[in-house]
């Protein structure tokens, strides 16, 4: 069992790697992992586990509709808990571009637990569903128009 787990700068380190994609965040993720979207109607609630469906379903998604070729940043808001405490809340405002041309403005909260050897077990997501649908309807009218992603 660790000393501690990783602390709130660390924590907030880890998050920090998500600006302009997720290749760095992903190596702090176990294998195994179990993620969950919280929602009812949101098209990426659900649950999922594996770190190649986080990969490939959930990461990918974002990539879709992101362009990361334009400047964007994510902001930790807060980090409670974490270092004595496998659990930590992570309050993350994402910014930038989507492929669309529209401005993303992104306010999300995920509450994770890191296992002994201090990778993401555990994500429950909560995301601004409304505002993530609207980027995905502006970017199929977008593919729809212009015939790219």
């Amino acid at each position: 069992m660790p000393a501690s787990y990783p602390s709130i700068h660390e924590i907030e380190e880890i998050f920090q790697k998500g600006e302009g994609g997720h290749e760095g965040f992903i190596d702090h993720f176990d294998p195994k992992v179990q993620l969950t979207v919280v929602g009812h109607d949101h098209h990426l609630a659900g649950e999922s586990s594996g770190l190649d469906t986080l990969k490939d379903d959930h990461f990918a998604h974002f990539a879709e509709i992101m362009d990361f070729s334009k400047p964007n940043k994510v902001e930790i808001v807060r980090v409670i808990g974490g270092g004595e405490s496998p659990w930590a809340c992570v309050e993350v405002v994402a910014t930038g571009k989507s492929k669309a041309g529209k401005k993303v403005h992104h306010e999300c909260c995920f509450v994770v637990r890191f296992n002994m050897e201090g990778k993401i077990s555990k994500l429950r997501a909560y995301y601004d569903s409304a505002h993530m649908d609207e980027h995905v309807k502006v970017h199929k009218e977008h593919v729809a128009k212009n015939g790219t992603t």
